[in-house]
């Protein structure tokens, strides 16, 4: 086998994703779920996915009519649905409107619900509980996601301030029952708290003190008193369709079929990605197999992100991670990596990052860059970044480390 540049892996993961796109894979799996039950009254399909959601509801079932609430991403196909653009990665005033809109549609709507949410959708379903504002829930967010919460934890104190999280929307639908539906971008298991969890009831934040004292960090109002939330009742249900593991798997079985010994790694949440790239360079050199070997992971390492950082995020940090260690711990053979983030943004920086054996940066640049945050700058000015561009998917991020 000759040795793959990054940049050939990447081109790997690009075509593995559009492969696995939700327009693609949600119909098959609607299929699969809603065998023999009768067609949803409406359709919501909300997040970073609805787009592609959409269109594969709308195929199954034409003439059932639907809401699109979403962030638009390059080119998207007209939906026949009531379609609502929304601002991301923080909620805005306008989102403080559609989200108004949708609760409205629900309201005045008739019929069983079918929900198919995707990731994205915390930010666009916006409503503060009282005495809460926007920019007060805003700045809660903000601290968390820069002391490096991960998301379970993120969304839990975001529910706690919620009036449309934790199952709120469900108080909207009812009497109708709600099937969710779910394209996850969170670990295995976490599924249900996929865009905070606005049709599935789940806990409303009653760890959220102690989530905040593990970080340090004071809300700039007192939170509002736990509630129950709303219950699951008769005729709801809830099943994910598709998630990162999934996708990890589909890519294992890829590389399978081009000859690598493949070993899929599971990425704890909350796991470092400093720590990450020092575990996986730790393997690459140690290894002793005569077949290629492709390490595969889908998950999203935590980067503790100071007040003002560069650009860049998860994907292009790992990237340079790896780098470093691999410059340290003299690992000199064969070896290429790439990180992709399956929306299509990594952080403030691209969409992706590569490197490889052949093409390392200087160490003090590589040091440099990972000192200040500013790792998307290190991989666009080496001419190995993919250019930031929304796609339509969420599936948390890819990546492939592989070694001959």
């Amino acid at each position: 086998m000759t040795f793959p540049s990054a940049q050939a892996l990447m081109s790997v993961l690009t075509a593995f994703r559009s492969e696995m796109a939700p327009e693609t894979l949600a119909g098959r799996y609607l299929r699969i779920l809603e065998r023999g039950a009768p067609p949803p009254g409406r359709i919501l399909c909300l997040g970073k996915a609805a787009a592609g959601l959409a269109r594969a509801a709308a195929s199954l079932w034409p003439g059932v009519p639907g809401l699109l609430y979403g962030t638009a991403p390059a080119g998207v196909a007209p939906v026949p649905y009531l379609t609502l653009w929304g601002d991301h990665p923080f909620p805005s005033e306008g989102n403080l409107r559609r989200t108004e809109r949708v609760r409205r549609w629900l309201r005045e709507g008739e019929g069983p619900l079918l929900a198919l949410v995707s990731g994205g959708g915390s930010a666009l379903l916006v409503a503060p509980r009282a005495p809460w504002s926007l920019q007060e829930k805003r700045a809660l967010t903000s601290a968390l996601w820069s002391a490096g919460a991960p998301i379970r934890e993120v969304n839990a104190v975001r529910s706690r301030v919620s009036e449309v999280k934790a199952g709120g929307l469900l108080e909207e639908v009812r009497p109708w029952p709600c099937a969710t539906r779910v394209w996850s971008d969170v670990g295995p298991g976490d599924w249900r708290i996929v865009s905070s969890g606005p049709t599935v009831p789940v806990a409303r934040g009653a760890d959220a003190e102690s989530i905040l004292r593990r970080y340090s960090l004071r809300p700039p109002l007192e939170l509002p008193a736990v509630d129950a939330g709303a219950r699951a009742r008769p005729g709801d249900s809830a099943a994910v369709l598709c998630d990162a593991v999934s996708a990890r798997r589909a890519l294992a079985d890829r590389l399978r079929g081009m000859g690598y010994g493949v070993r899929q790694v599971a990425v704890p949440e909350g796991a470092s990605a400093d720590r990450l790239a020092e575990t996986l360079v730790r393997e690459l050199v140690s290894r002793r197999a005569r077949k290629p070997r492709a390490w595969v992971g889908a998950g999203e390492a935590t980067v503790k992100v100071p007040p003002g950082a560069g650009s860049g995020g998860r994907c292009s940090h790992l990237a340079a991670a790896v780098a470093m260690a691999a410059i340290s711990e003299g690992a000199d053979r064969g070896w290429a990596f790439a990180a992709l983030a399956t929306d299509g943004v990594d952080g403030a920086g691209g969409g992706g990052a590569w490197v490889d054996a052949r093409s390392l940066p200087p160490r003090r640049s590589l040091e440099r860059a990972l000192a200040g945050f500013d790792t998307g700058t290190l991989w666009e000015e080496h001419g190995s970044s993919l250019p930031r561009s929304p796609t339509g998917n969420n599936l948390r991020d890819l990546w492939v480390l592989v070694d001959l």
